[in-house]
This record gives structure tokens, sequence and C-alpha cells, in this order.
């Protein structure tokens, strides 16, 4: 028994090096011949690669200076849009179709700060990407759920091994040299975030969403790892988020469909969920992903379904998916409690971004406006995917002229958007080169 499990961990082994292996050489021979074409359509050529920074948390003072400049010329409708990231499956967009226009909107008169990129072809969503950074007066915070590489959202490009296999080589390093590929592509591809690594740990046999995402079930183990990828691929010049706080690996419940929560003590959070984001926060994290996930013995207060006729239609869901619909306790996302732990027990003083705010885990409970004064209430810096960015923005800009929310409050998470944004190379280069795109990203 012993030795085919071994067996099956050298086979496991030689598996994601052969796969590190080739998304890690250079090209070669006729492909690269090929590659040498010049492509003129780029806007303008992007800063080459290997003057790509690696990033650090603490913000340069040279960032901060140029941070402070901005707000000083920014409008209080700028300010709340650098909080806001909206959505977009890549495709090819005609300037005067709908789509075009509704991103436009958001670019342009909501001054949304980011984008996050889904399902798509390469070409297209650089294209539209650099179209949006063309058009932003203020550039863009690029980013993509790249959890397996590329391939977890760019057509055609190549999928790394799930993090469970990762760690089943018992060899960090290679999660490592998983984050430093990521970084590579990533850049390529005009992205500065990556809403990766996985920090949860996989401790229950029912999850229907986390399991191979996980590094395992051991918190040790997956903390390891989780540090070997962020070192990696800030190392590689991109700003790494561990998710999703304060663990979505023991739950029963997609977020996307309903509420999951975890009854646990925290002495229970301290010795397992809270141990991988630890070790994010000590290994120089950028940011930390919140999820949608309630702690009733953590933070007690009750929430109720909305009513039928104000609840959000799921966004995160296919027609006719089932949505769980019951009573529960106060999301991470919007728990000024969690949020609270994160940043004062654990130290972290990075970016907190919310997941999804179109999950059915929120929209259930809270309208956009709602919930977005309540995730930056609670500490939140950025408010990602709202299903209806309008609301989002409006809500939070009536709730500043009310005074629930200070201009304040929305100045110092702005701060940090800006500042990341310059020590990721943003304000002296925005636009991607469609040069590199051939020879630094790998096809199937």
């Amino acid at each position: 028994m012993i030795s085919t499990i071994n067996s099956r961990r050298g086979l496991m082994t030689l598996a994601i090096v052969l796969a590190l292996v080739r998304i890690s050489m250079p090209a070669g021979g006729a492909r690269a011949e090929a590659n040498t074409a010049r492509l003129d359509f780029a806007h303008r050529p992007s800063v080459a690669a290997e003057k790509i920074k690696p990033f650090r948390r603490q913000a340069s003072p040279e960032a901060l200076k140029w941070a402070n400049q901005q707000l000083g010329k920014m409008s209080l409708d700028e300010k709340i849009g650098q909080l806001i990231s909206v959505g977009v499956n890549a495709t090819f967009l005609n300037q005067d179709s709908e789509a075009f226009k509704a991103l436009r909107h958001q670019v342009v008169d909501n001054h949304v700060g980011g984008i996050i990129l889904f399902r798509g072809p390469v070409y297209e969503s650089v294209v539209l990407v650099n179209r949006m950074q063309a058009l932003a007066k203020y550039p863009l915070l690029i980013s993509a759920d790249l959890e397996a590489g590329a391939g977890m959202r760019f057509d055609d490009t190549v999928n790394f091994p799930w993090n469970m296999a990762i760690a089943a080589t018992e060899n960090p390093d290679y999660a490592r040299r998983a984050g430093e590929l990521t970084a590579r592509e990533a850049r390529a591809l005009g992205i500065q975030q990556i809403y990766a690594p996985v920090a949860d740990v996989n401790n229950n046999a029912a999850n229907p969403v986390i399991n191979v995402r996980s590094y395992g079930e051991d918190p040790v183990q997956v903390g390891r790892f989780v540090a070997a990828f962020v070192a990696g691929a800030q190392h590689g010049g991109v700003m790494a988020t561990a998710k999703h706080f304060p663990g979505h690996g023991d739950t029963a419940t997609d977020s996307h469909r309903g509420l999951p929560e975890i009854d646990v003590t925290r002495a229970r959070l301290d010795s397992v969920e809270f141990v991988p984001f630890r070790a994010a926060v000590d290994a120089g994290v950028g940011s930390v992903m919140t999820g949608h996930i309630g702690l009733p013995l953590i933070d007690s207060t009750a929430i109720t379904p909305l009513p039928r006729d104000v609840k959000q239609k799921p966004v995160e869901t296919e027609d006719g998916a089932e949505i769980i619909v019951q009573n529960g306790t106060m999301p991470t996302t919007l728990s000024p409690v969690m949020n609270g732990i994160l940043r004062r027990e654990l130290h972290f003083d990075g970016l907190i971004v919310t997941d999804a705010m179109s999950m059915s885990g929120l929209t259930l409970y809270f309208t956009q406006e709602e919930a977005s004064i309540r995730a930056l209430e609670a500490g939140a810096d950025m408010l990602l995917k709202p299903a209806d960015p309008d609301a989002a923005f409006r809500g939070v800009r009536d709730a500043v002229k009310k005074g629930r929310l200070s201009e304040q409050r929305i100045e110092e998470s702005a701060r940090k958007v800006l500042a990341a944004k310059y020590d990721l190379g943003l304000s002296q280069q925005r636009i991607t080169s469609l040069d590199e795109i051939t020879t630094r990203i790998f096809c199937r």
C-alpha cells in the first residue's frame, strides 16, 4: 500500500514538473521565429517584461505621493469609483454595441477603478482592456481568477494542475513556480491583480465549491503552499490575493447559491481556518478576499432574506439552479467584527476585496446599495463585481452625502487602490502590448 502511494505521488510530481517546465520554457524553433514578427496594432509598446518590478504590500513613498496628488484632483464621484471593480466576459464588441456602451459607461461615467475578466479569448480580452484603459481618466486595475494559471479564464491557454495536485508533491517550490509563471502570463495579458491563491482548508468532504482548489486538509501544509505561491506571484510583479477569508473549506453550501455558515469557535478558527491566512499575511500578500460566509459564534448579527419583489435576480447561477434561501448571520464581507480580526489581529494592512457582490450569499439578503455601504463600513477597500454597479455607486454616494459614510473613509480606501496601481506600474504604462502575447503566453 505504501509503495503504491509513493508511486502515485511520484507520478503526480512528474506530471506537475512536466507541466511547469513546459510553460516556463522559452518558445523555441520555428515557433519562436514565427513569433519574432512584430505586431503593430498595439496602442503603444508596454514596459518590457524584465522591467516589471516585484510587488510589495507596503506602498512605496512615491506611490503614496502620487496617490495623494490624484486624490487632491478627484471629485467625490471619482473617489467612489476607484473602489468598484466591474466584471466582463470579453468577446468582440463593436463600439456601437450595447455591451460596449455599458462597459464604457462604467469606466467613463462611474469612474470605476478596475475590471475583473472572466472567460474569454486572449486577443479580444486584451484589446477590450486596452480600449477601456485608453478611455479611463485614471488607470484601471485589471484582475482575474487565475487559481490554475491563465487557462482558468482564457481560451486556448494552459491550465496548471489544481492546488491539491501541486500540494500532493509535498514540495512548495512548485507552488512558488506556479505563482511566478501565472504572474508572467498575467502581466502579458494586461492583468495586475490575481485572485489567487485559495487559502481555504479543505476539511469538509461535502464541500461543493472548494475541494481541489485547496492545497489540502492540513492547515500548516496549506499555509506553506499559500506562502510559496504568494512569494512567486508577487516576485513576478502582480498583486496576489489570499481567499476566501475566514475560510470556505468547512462549508456544505456554495456561496454562489446561498449563504454558508461555519458554526465554530474562535479557538477553532485560530487553529485551522486562520493558519493559511496568517501565512499569507506573513509572506506579504497584497490583498485578501473576504467571503460571503456567516460565523454565528463570532458575529451573531441575524439577517433575513429580502422580500421576493426586492431580491436581486441570481446572477452567478444558471437559470433554474437551486438557490438556498434561509435565515442567517452577517456574512464576513459585511461584518465589522470579522474585518476587524483580519486588520487588528492578523495585522493585515493591504487591500481587502469583497468576493463578488453579485453572489446569492449576499444578494438574497441585501440590496446592492446597502451591501456596498455595509462592506465599506466593515472595512473593505474594493467592491468586486456588483450585480448592479450603478446601484452600488449610487448607494455609496448617497451614504456619503447623508453622513453615514465620510469622504475621509472613501479616501482611505481610494488611496490604497491608487498606491497599488502606482507600484504595479500603471501610472507610467497602462496599455498592454499585443507583441508579447505570442511569446509570453503558451497555448494548449
